[in-house]
């Protein structure tokens, strides 16, 4: 069974127990369970017709004079640790040179190389709204080396005829798209050459869609100006009354509040319950990663848990969150792990909330199995306008989402475990 099997049957694999976390949190931290760096090589290297009896010292061997046949500056120290799990490319914007070296130097297709980047670097392929990676496209669907790649490459920048309207990208919903498609309808490299050149300047920046889609998530959890008012104001008549009658019933018509104090004044049980929001900046950014994660809205410490590194790495926080709310920062961003993981997390937490909220009708005329699939399909859509991989269970990043949203209780289930791996790695 492959990882990709292996992993979809684990999303039902545990306890229908919605709180019964434990089996679920041993899946998650057993590197056994997700697919390594190596095993992903050691895959590629088969399919391309490799013995598979050779061990890894020598398909490290033959990788790096792959490697270096093609003028890559890896070294073979660097890629024995591959292979020997001593560490794996970083998931980060200085790496992916590397891992796109490692696809021409082993001859890859197109298809092999996204499934590369997809299920085994657990990140995007082709963001074909730069140069280098347009070019890297363009080169993988019709089969140019490496060498003729940075020859493009050059002559496209060492070129000064780009005289198109910087403005022009704004035609279209999803630039990056749209370049795809050029060039998959491009008949030579001088149309490539000629169609970069002229356009480039609108490959100065990017992240446009992706921007937007977070934006837009952002201003659905936090209160208006005058949401914040009615807020301090039931907080003030909760404190005064001493109890908590004069919170609405119908918390799903207060959309000035933003989804974020919705969802806490439908949970809140007793006065005492002020405490988890009391003197939180309930308007700021930083507040929304503490309030996802949390029921109590106190921080947590994603980064030292003793879980994958796939998951922990640029598991979204406050700094992340700023960052990406930044467009001058998000414009020429090559973290597009951190990006997707964001998009992930935001938009699990708007369609699960909005649904105990009671923003469906008629909801309980709806499966689990029905609500699942909505879920994943909706953000499956908005990952695709983003320019972002699908979901897929072999990642655990995706997985972690795709699992807590099998239960009855998503966004509750999701903060349990949360807590239970956080407590784990405490004791």
């Amino acid at each position: 069974m492959g990882y990709t099997e292996f992993n979809t049957a684990g999303l039902t694999d545990f306890d229908d127990d919605d709180y019964d976390i434990y089996g679920a949190a041993d899946y998650m931290k057993n590197p056994n369970n997700f697919r390594d760096f190596d095993e992903g090589l050691k895959e590629l290297m088969y399919k391309k017709g490799y013995d598979i009896n050779l061990n890894y010292p020598k398909l490290s061997d033959i990788l790096y004079q792959n490697l270096k046949s093609i003028g890559s500056t890896i070294k073979p120290a660097t890629v024995t640790s591959w292979f020997n799990k001593e560490h794996r490319p970083k998931v980060e914007a200085g790496y992916r040179q590397q891992i796109y070296e490692i696809c021409f130097a082993l001859k890859l297709s197109y298809n092999d190389t996204k499934w590369f980047f997809h299920h085994v670097y657990y990140d995007r392929a082709f963001n074909c709204h730069t140069i280098d990676e347009s070019v890297y496209y363009y080169a993988f669907i019709n089969g140019l080396s490496y060498q003729e790649s940075q020859e493009i490459i050059s002559t496209i920048n060492n070129s000064q005829n780009n005289s198109v309207d910087k403005n022009s990208l704004k035609e279209f919903d999803n630039y990056t798209q749209f370049v795809r498609e050029r060039i998959d309808s491009f008949k030579s490299k001088d149309e490539l050459i000629d169609f970069l050149t002229y356009n480039k300047d609108n490959f100065s920046s990017w992240n446009h869609t992706a921007y937007d889609e977070i934006k837009n998530r952002v201003n659905e959890l936090l209160p208006s100006d005058e949401g914040k008012k009615e807020i301090d104001n039931i907080k003030r008549t909760i404190k005064r009354n001493n109890n908590i009658d004069s919170v609405p019933k119908n918390l799903s018509s207060k959309k000035e509040w933003g989804l974020l104090m919705q969802e806490f004044f439908s949970n809140i049980s007793s006065v005492d319950d002020l405490q988890y929001i009391s003197g939180l900046p309930v308007k700021a950014q930083k507040f929304i990663i503490r309030r996802i994660l949390s029921f109590n809205s106190t921080a947590t410490k994603i980064d030292t848990i003793s879980i994958p590194y796939i998951v922990k790495n640029n598991f979204p926080s406050i700094k992340t969150l700023s960052d990406i709310l930044d467009f001058e920062k998000i414009r020429n961003s090559k973290s597009y792990d951190a990006i997707r993981k964001l998009i992930i997390l935001l938009n699990f937490y708007v369609f699960w909330v909005r649904i105990d909220l009671g923003y469906v009708e008629d909801i309980k005329e709806f499966s689990n199995e029905e609500l699942y699939d909505t879920f994943v399909e909706e953000l499956n859509y908005t990952l695709y306008r983003c320019g972002y991989e699908p979901l897929y269970p072999g990642n655990p990043y995706d997985w972690l989402f795709m699992f807590v949203s099998l239960k009855q209780k998503p966004l509750k289930y999701f903060r349990y475990f949360i807590e239970e791996i956080s407590l784990d790695d405490e004791e």
